[in-house]
């Protein structure tokens, strides 16, 4: 769908000190295998149980591995920290709060997807890394957006899997305004096609935005557009991305003053910003410490004034081992919330700089950082409105467009030093001829 010339999307100035970086049998056999499945799969990756520890996760691992790239450095820190908190909960050594519930083999299960997001942001660093050398970053673009696209919502349509009582056609038409890793993949290509054509692509692509924002009840996916087509009138993306996020920030803090009215206006929305209350009165009790994992994230009753109980949970009594696995590991829906949550006031801060760590660069060419700041946008959208990177169906596509920035700001950096050099070593050669 998007072949970007050379110029478009390279960073560096100069010739090219590095040769063309051709596809190969990493690429194949490892890197491309685990998106591309990841994309058709869809919503159905869930299916994978216990071996969505093997693919996508083992092999974007090995992938990064075998490409001695460095992980990357901040979202390390986290991780790193994240399993130190995982150690001390397997003790209970964490302070308490209003939690009641604690299973070990809920540790894993809530590490699980996080790393997933790790591993497939360090395989992507190191991919795309590749791929800015030569400018060839969107290979297989059009097949796969149409896995993401196409497939996937097949896939979903036969399962009959619907959302919120719709049937199986509205749910999947739904879909494409969520943050699952098929759409964030997707997009990512989509967008490219806006901001780096001038063909018929850019205008498909802009359809596709302009549609689905029209049709879905995904105001998250709304605000993307939003964000998308001022970035057209004029606007700098990077502008307009922060733009984005401080709506987000101020509607969320306004938010939690009126929850008993959210509730009644809109019990979806109500209901997460209670959720993230609750989160915040656990960070307080445990004095910015955490109550760590293996502990539930949501209450298993609400009960509002003038409203009757509502209950988010099955009584825990009547449940098996495996459905309270799962409802232990239900998410406040705000990614960041939640680390504040299992890690405390520490750990939020090591997250939240790594998420900043992939804002794009102001030197990069107009195009390419309008684009890079429209993946940011969608990333911090998607990790602050829903439990991204504490579900399988979300946590790799996310890694996917990280590990891109990432890469992205890397490339503008050793551009900056050979500029840098060369200016340096000019600079002293007209300093030896004027002595």
């Amino acid at each position: 769908m998007v072949r970007v010339r050379q110029t478009a999307i390279q960073v560096q100035s100069g010739p090219r000190s590095l040769p063309k970086a051709g596809l190969d049998v990493l690429d194949y056999a490892l890197f491309l295998p685990s998106m591309w499945l990841t994309c058709g799969l869809g919503v159905q990756l869930r299916l994978f149980g216990p071996l969505f520890a093997v693919v996508p996760v083992g092999s974007c691992l090995l992938y990064a591995i075998l490409r001695l790239t460095v992980p990357p450095r901040m979202l390390t820190a986290y991780l790193s920290f994240a399993i130190f908190i995982a150690v001390l909960s397997q003790y209970q050594l964490l302070p308490v709060s209003w939690q009641t519930h604690f299973m070990e083999p809920a540790i894993a299960r809530q590490l699980l997807p996080f790393l997933g997001f790790f591993a497939s942001a360090w395989a992507s660093k190191a991919y795309f890394r590749r791929r800015l050398s030569d400018g060839s970053v969107f290979f297989s673009s059009s097949f796969t957006v149409a896995l993401g696209l196409i497939v996937a919502s097949v896939f979903t349509f036969l399962q009959n899997r619907s959302y919120q009582g719709n049937d199986a056609a509205s749910s999947v038409l739904d879909s494409y305004g969520s943050f699952n890793n098929n759409i964030v993949i997707a997009t990512f290509f989509v967008a490219a096609a806006i901001y780096l054509t001038r063909d018929w692509r850019r205008y498909a692509g802009l359809a596709f935005f302009v549609g689905v924002g029209a049709t879905t009840h995904f105001l998250q996916f709304k605000l993307l557009v939003g964000a998308v087509l001022v970035t057209l009138l004029g606007i700098s993306g990077r502008v307009a991305a922060l733009c984005a996020i401080g709506a987000l920030l101020l509607a969320y803090a306004v938010g939690l003053g009126y929850i008993p009215e959210a509730i009644l206006a809109n019990p979806n929305s109500g209901i997460r910003l209670q959720f993230i209350a609750d989160a915040i009165s656990s960070a307080i009790d445990t004095w910015g410490i955490g109550v760590g994992y293996g502990k539930e994230s949501v209450r298993w009753r609400y009960e509002f004034p003038n409203m009757p109980v509502f209950t988010f949970l099955p009584d825990p009594s009547v449940m098996t081992a495996g459905r309270m696995l799962e409802a232990l590991s239900t998410g406040v829906e705000n990614s960041f919330i939640e680390s504040l949550l299992r890690t405390g006031i520490l750990g939020f801060g090591l997250f939240t700089s790594a998420i900043f760590c992939a804002f794009p660069l102001r030197d990069l060419p107009r195009d390419v950082r309008d684009h890079a700041a429209m993946v940011f946008c969608a990333l911090f959208i998607a990790c602050f409105v829903n439990s991204t990177l504490e579900s399988p169906l979300s946590a790799i596509g996310c890694g996917f467009t990280y590990g891109y920035l990432l890469a992205l700001r890397a490339s503008a950096g050793r551009s900056r030093l050979r500029q840098s050099e060369q200016h340096g070593s000019r600079g002293q050669r007209i300093a030896t001829c004027a002595a």
